[in-house]
C-alpha cells in the first residue's frame, strides 16, 4: 500500500500575512464523489509543511449534526483498518458489531441498526489517520453524511485532496462555508508525491518549481462556496 505525501511551501510574506489575519491550511477529501464538507486536517502553515498518509479508513458514528463547525465527536467507530467490501452494523446497543457480507469492493458499508428516535438518523462518515510535519493526526473524519435509523450507508473514499486557506477551522470540523481558491490535488496510480507553492496573487497553490513530470499531480481550481 502506497504512501501519499502532500508537501507545500510559503514565502515568510505569505506566513506574516496568515499570522495576522489568523489563516491556517485546510485539508480535504471529496465527500460521495461531490466538494468536500469535512476539514479533515487543519495546520499552522511554515516555510515548508509535508502530510502523509496511507489509504486505510474506519467508519464512525456520530450524533453531531451536520452544520458549520460542528465537532465530529464519535459514538462508536469501527475496526481500524475497516475492510471494505464487507458492511458494520452499529447495532442497537450503539457499537459497531463484526463485518458480515453484504459491502461493495472499494467502499465501506454500515447499516444504522441504533434507534434514536423521535430524531431517528445519526452521521455517518469514514476517517482517517495521518502525520503532519512529523506529528500523528489520529481518527480524524473525511467525510459525514446523515443515515436514518434502519438504513445503510455506502461510503466510497477517493484519494484526491482539496487545500485551500481560511481562519477559524480547526481539524474534523464541518466546514461548508468555504472562504478562499480551493485547490483539488488529483493523487493516485503513479502520482503518490505532490509538491505545491502558495501563489499570494491568486490566492491558489500550484505546483512547485523544478518537479518532473511524474511528479506533477493534474491540478483543479475551485471558487470559495459559502453554502
Amino acid at each position: 500500500m502506497p504512501t501519499f505525501k502532500l508537501s507545500t511551501a510559503f514565502t515568510q510574506e505569505d506566513l506574516n500575512r496568515f499570522y495576522a489575519s489568523g489563516s491556517n491550511i485546510v485539508v480535504a477529501k471529496p465527500n460521495a464523489g461531490g466538494m468536500p464538507n469535512v476539514a479533515w486536517l487543519v495546520y499552522r502553515p511554515l516555510l515548508g509543511n509535508t502530510v502523509t498518509w496511507e489509504e486505510q479508513y474506519g467508519i464512525y458514528a456520530s450524533n453531531v449534526d451536520i452544520i458549520n463547525g460542528a465537532q465530529l465527536t464519535q459514538m462508536s467507530k469501527s475496526e481500524f483498518p475497516a475492510l471494505d467490501n464487507k458492511s458494520y452494523p452499529l447495532t442497537a446497543a450503539g457499537f459497531f458489531g463484526p463485518p458480515s457480507t453484504g459491502g461493495r469492493q472499494g467502499s465501506y458499508t454500515a447499516v444504522n441498526e441504533y434507534n434514536n428516535l423521535p430524531k431517528g438518523y445519526l452521521t455517518f462518515g469514514l476517517f482517517q489517520d495521518a502525520v503532519v510535519d512529523g506529528t500523528p493526526a489520529l481518527g480524524n473524519a473525511v467525510s459525514a453524511a446523515p443515515v436514518i435509523y434502519n438504513s445503510t450507508a455506502v461510503m466510497t473514499p477517493f484519494t484526491t485532496v482539496y487545500l485551500w486557506v481560511q481562519s477559524q477551522v480547526v481539524s474534523n470540523t464541518v466546514v461548508t462555508n468555504v472562504t478562499s481558491p480551493m485547490t483539488e490535488v488529483i493523487f493516485g496510480g503513479p502520482v503518490t508525491e505532490v509538491s505545491l507553492m502558495y501563489d499570494a496573487s491568486s490566492g491558489k497553490f500550484i505546483t512547485a518549481p523544478g518537479r518532473t513530470m511524474a511528479e506533477k499531480a493534474p491540478l483543479r481550481h475551485h471558487l470559495p462556496s459559502l453554502a
